[in-house]
């Protein structure tokens, strides 16, 4: 199944579109410049082709340090530097036939409302409908342009938005379509063919640093464990955004024809459910945590541990590291009698006969979590 159908089919099913993310939370966040490593050589002259160059030394540094909506306020700054505009829109979507579908985005200069209302005008959107699966080519209109839809033209000027520019890339990798909309709130400072020539030549470059960053995401709170589970980033719609290569091959263990594409169906059911408890399959483990407006999964493989409930796990964890029963007991707050019930337990669940094998369970767990195939980024 294609992308796009994946989206129509899990749009259908479970209805809105995510809001957009206002990105003013990250308003404080400091901006270093790459750029600035390289004054001398790399100076401004004046040329477009040197201001791109500067730009994109900047925009690739950002993304190796900056996770979700860190980057996208980031993007923002760096490109108000190269590009004037007032306000700003950016996100993934997927183009169907009946519009387009917003998986995540982030407004900059504009409130949470806009996209809501948005929504309300999106089949009459002149941008949304122009540039419908014309990747690469900037379009911009004026509010004050014949043939603009009232409605359209209504919600325009409650955000004060005059001058309105987009441009779109599609990622191949995923099937997801990066999009960039600017805004001007000046009637007479219209985008001209040199800013619409400016956003062609950023889309491509913002839609891969977005994959950088995502990577950084799913890097960033990685410890110095042995267990190193593999990771994705997902939408509620199960579109996957970023994944290790070792994601996809533990989930292939439980959906065999498994592409770092879109989740199989029982993981999206999961993620709508909000259990707060990790999908437990036949063979895989994947724990899910809501991340500005996305999802952060993490995969292992089964392990027999994964039999015990969590007292029954933490009272074998203790016991295997030498506590007696009454300092498990007092670990745990518990009484003796109840820890022995747990551990009888454990061991009926996981056929074991005597305390030496729990460390070899343990060990087994651990190297679960660690698949040798790990390479981020796929």
């Amino acid at each position: 199944m294609t992308g796009i159908a994946d989206t129509k089919r899990f749009i259908d099913q479970w209805g809105e579109m995510p809001a957009a993310i206002p990105l003013d939370d990250y308003a404080s966040a400091p901006l270093d410049q790459r750029s600035a490593d390289f004054e001398g050589p790399l100076a401004g002259n004046g040329t477009a082709t040197r201001a791109l160059s500067l730009f994109l030394l900047d925009l690739y540094a950002l993304a190796n340090r900056t996770g979700i909506g860190e980057f996208e306020h980031g993007f923002f700054r760096l490109l108000s530097r190269h590009l004037p505009f007032d306000a700003g829109w950016t996100g993934v979507t997927t183009h169907t036939a009946n519009g387009p579908v917003m998986h995540n985005s982030f407004v900059y200069g504009l409130p949470g409302e806009f996209f809501t209302d948005w929504q309300r005008v999106r089949d009459c959107d002149p941008l949304a409908i122009g540039s419908m699966n014309r990747y690469g080519r900037a379009l911009e209109v004026s509010i004050v342009a014949p043939g603009i839809d009232p409605r359209f033209r209504n919600w325009a000027i409650k955000y004060g938005l005059a001058q309105l520019m987009v441009v779109s890339a599609l990622d191949h990798r995923f099937g997801l379509t990066t999009f960039l909309s600017v805004y001007r709130r000046a009637l007479d400072k219209p985008f001209s063919p040199a800013d619409a020539q400016t956003l062609e030549d950023v889309i491509p470059h913002l839609s891969a640093a977005l994959t950088i960053s995502r990577s950084f995401q799913l890097t960033r709170e990685r410890g110095e464990s042995v267990a190193t589970p593999a990771r994705a980033i997902c939408d509620g719609f199960g579109a996957v955004h970023q994944a290790d290569k070792a994601f996809e091959t533990i989930l292939r263990s439980e959906w065999p024809v498994y592409q770092n594409q879109h989740l199989p169906a029982p993981l999206i059911a999961h993620l709508h459910a909000d259990t707060g408890q990790p999908y437990v399959g036949e063979t895989v483990t994947v724990s899910c945590s809501p991340v500005v407006g996305l999802f952060q999964l993490e995969a292992r493989p089964r392990s027999p541990l994964d039999r015990l409930s969590p007292r029954e796990l933490s009272a074998i964890k203790l016991y295997g590291d030498g506590l007696s029963h009454k300092e498990v007991a007092q670990r745990m707050a518990i009484s003796p009698t109840t820890v022995r019930h747990y551990l009888r337990c454990a061991y009926k669940k996981l056929g074991m006969h005597d305390k030496s094998q729990i460390p070899w369970l343990l060990g087994l767990r651990e190297t679960a979590g660690n698949p040798t195939t790990a390479d981020a980024g796929n």
